[in-house]
């Protein structure tokens, strides 16, 4: 009977942190070719042991990601900045998708995805 308190005891303190975006998708809209755009996200831990951001990467350098904290409590949430330079693609316009890619220590989900959609103004659309 001890052994089996001692048991539930051990998997109560313990837990898994479990990593939620918010939101889980961004659409910047229309944006001039001139002007970079920012945008914040919420990484939310809703699990029970401390969440770890391992990586922040995305899919290409005309964008950019950066967590305020890597270490995340459970039932807390941090910050993610994310910015899109269309100036990075010079001459690219139109309909574009990013991919913001978020690896942590979540035993469900080792990776999250956050798509971001921008449509890029040629000069002459801006000017409008």
């Amino acid at each position: 009977m001890l052994l089996v308190l001692i048991g539930l005891l051990v998997v109560a303190c313990g837990g898994s942190p479990a990593i939620v975006a918010s939101p889980e998708e961004f659409d910047f809209g229309d944006v001039p070719a001139a002007d970079p755009v920012t945008a914040t996200f919420v990484l939310q831990n809703q699990g029970n042991g401390t969440l770890r951001i391992d990586s922040v990467r995305t899919s290409c350098g005309c964008t950019t990601a950066d967590v305020a904290d890597t270490s995340i409590a459970p039932h807390d949430d941090t910050i993610l900045t994310v910015t899109f330079d269309p100036q990075a693609h010079e001459g690219l316009y139109g309909p574009l998708l990013r991919m913001i890619y978020i690896a942590s220590n979540d035993p469900d989900q080792p990776e999250i995805e956050i798509p971001v959609t921008v449509n890029v103004l040629a000069p002459e659309e801006a000017s409008q």
